[in-house]
């Protein structure tokens, strides 16, 4: 086995993972290293059925070859996007622990659910923990360990879907995880580089080392890493549902909640918090509820109506700027026309001012809404713009205030006409909880600590989560799913990605492969809070397109910055067949599309 020892030598991403501009096939996205990665993974596990084809299309997307198989596993079996969103976020916990976990992150997600003609959000995040305080927390808050983590709420969110969306048992729903973990996956470039980037966290780490590198090295890109503890955890919920499933399925679901908030995976998260200093109590588990939630939402054109997950989630942000710009004409501009890139460079500052000055934990300060997301509000933050000149932070925000009273996206669509859109995430390190191989988010970096702001560190509160996928229905019926990661880049990206498809008339794939850019003119959601009044721009945009913004004032920077990793799905009018895009500079993404019965 070729092996390496950890290195701290600076390279970046891009070196690992170069970005691939190839064609789009409607049946599958297996570009480059990722079909040796997902034929060895897969390799591990019986090959799954030929999902049935239905009366509307099916697909998925996800950043794993080996997590879009399980979700196309489960609608083979007869699930729903919520059983496959489940199975998809379950095996992205084992291959891609360190940016998701459905143990031990916290998850924002949209469903449409077909026979009610309903859309709703999922609130799976937890609050911060009741010993936290401004000042411990503040002279550690540039230190990673325990005392970073939130209550994790993906758990319970996930159990509140497959209880009112769901068809499968818990079982059939975790056994691709629970095979991947137990026998083994190739490492991805992708974990080798986040392994060697956090090595020297991951040294002092028991736990963690001996999942990662049990002989002293850690894996490189291709060799096998298995994660027993995570299958016996994943194992151990299944057995909890199982055991009570006699009674009912509602009661079978509430086992495995209880086994994981008010038993022993719970204990096992609190001692551990407690022996490394964090801030996470039994009662902060027990008190913790997910919940199903009133999505918000804009319509942007006749028949097009975008909807985002409400506060406490970010989601907001991509609204607003798509509510500013929804009257500008862009379509007749096209993707790199100065005028569009700067239009929406400048919507995406106010939209961010206005998340900074107003969007926290509902629970903890009053929201504005309503007048946030009025057509009143976008009329004016539109005549903000100046089409000549960039706006620099600061930015006041666009109403009076009043006082205060690393991530995963994947998408869904069912045999049925269900649709599930999901960002979910820990931030993004390499934190093993005792011998749960529960992997810890890191969550509370994305508070403030500032005295009064909307955002700011309160015990039993929660954070302000940058998750935040968005659903698109066109004519009543599921259009766009999509999402981009990467902490303030979501929404931004996001709306370029909306945008290139329902203003430019991109392919779902021609949308993701569209380089990206991202403001930074605001304060970053992660501790330090920096300010950098910079356009960051990934490299393939046109020379005339940089000269004109720069001669706007754009503080431009190529290459560097958070772009991210997006997915996406574009249903047809009649249901019956989609586009999927995957993300190109990732050589794990994948979408499957399986169209239905004529």
């Amino acid at each position: 086995m070729s092996s390496w020892r950890p290195t701290l030598d600076g390279r970046r991403f891009g070196d690992v993972t170069r970005a691939l501009r190839g064609g789009f096939s409607r049946r599958g996205l297996l570009r480059g290293a990722v079909a040796g990665v997902a034929a060895a993974a897969l390799g591990q596990r019986p090959a799954r059925a030929q999902a049935e084809p239905g009366n509307h299309v099916q697909a998925v997307v996800s950043s794993h070859a080996a997590a879009t198989e399980a979700g196309l596993e489960a609608l083979a079996e007869g699930g729903t996007a919520a059983d496959a969103a489940v199975a998809v976020a379950a095996v992205l916990s084992v291959v891609e622990p360190w940016f998701s976990s459905a143990l031990g992150g916290g998850t924002w997600a949209l469903y449409y659910d077909a026979e009610a003609n309903v859309v709703t959000s999922l609130d799976g995040v937890g609050p911060v923990g009741r010993k936290a305080s401004l000042s411990d927390y503040g002279a550690r808050a540039d230190s990673p360990g325990i005392h970073q983590a939130i209550v994790p709420g993906a758990w319970d969110g996930w159990m509140l879907w497959l209880d009112r969306y769901g068809r499968l048992d818990l079982g059939q729903v975790l056994a691709p995880a629970i095979r991947l973990a137990r026998d083994g996956y190739p490492a991805s470039s992708e974990m080798a580089w986040w392994l060697s980037l956090q090595a020297e966290e991951i040294l002092s780490r028991p736990d963690t080392l001996r999942t990662y590198a049990p002989s002293g090295l850690f894996p490189g890109a291709g060799d096998l890493v298995r994660q027993t503890d995570m299958a016996d955890t994943f194992a151990a919920l299944a057995q909890a549902y199982d055991d009570a499933s006699p009674a009912s399925r509602t009661d079978a679901v509430e086992a495995a909640r209880d086994y994981f908030y008010r038993g022993p995976l719970a204990e096992a998260i609190v001692d551990f918090s407690d022996e490394h200093g964090g801030y996470l109590t039994l009662e902060d588990f027990r008190s913790f509820a997910a919940e199903i939630v009133e999505p918000i939402s804009i319509t942007f054109d006749d028949g097009i109506t975008v909807f985002q997950n409400p506060p406490n989630s970010q989601g907001i942000t991509m609204l607003l700027a798509l509510n500013i710009l929804k009257d500008m004409a862009l379509s007749g501009l096209g993707p790199y026309h100065p005028d569009a890139v700067h239009l929406q460079v400048e919507a995406i500052k106010l939209a961010f001012a206005d998340r900074y000055h107003y969007i926290g934990d509902p629970d903890r300060i009053e929201i504005p809404v309503s007048v946030l997301l009025s057509e009143e509000h976008a009329a004016e933050q539109r005549q903000r713009i100046d089409m000549e000149t960039a706006m620099a932070w600061p930015v006041a925000g666009g109403i009076a205030r009043s006082a205060p009273s690393h991530t995963t996206t994947f998408h869904v669509v069912d045999r049925y006409g269900n649709a599930a859109a999901v960002t979910t995430s820990l931030g993004a390190q390499f934190l093993v909880v005792g011998g749960t191989g529960i992997h810890i988010n890191e969550r509370m970096q994305f508070l403030s600590l500032e005295e009064g702001n909307a955002n700011q560190l309160t015990p039993g509160y929660k954070v302000r989560h940058t998750s935040s996928p968005y659903m698109t229905l066109r004519a009543n019926r599921p259009y766009i799913l999509g999402g981009n990661t990467g902490v303030d880049t979501q929404p931004q990206g996001q709306l370029q990605q909306f945008l290139s498809v329902v203003e430019f008339g991109l392919s779902a794939q021609e949308a993701v492969n569209q380089p990206r850019f991202v403001s930074t003119a605001f304060p970053a959601t992660r501790y330090p809070y920096a300010v950098g009044n910079q356009l960051q721009m990934q490299a393939g945009f046109p020379e005339s397109l940089v000269s004109e913004l720069i001669a706007r004032g754009h503080n431009i920077v190529i290459g560097e910055g958070i772009f991210g990793s997006a997915n996406m799905i574009v249903v047809n009018e009649e249901g019956t067949d989609a586009q999927v895009g995957a993300e190109p500079n990732s050589s794990t993404a994948y979408g499957e599309v399986v169209s239905a019965t004529s």
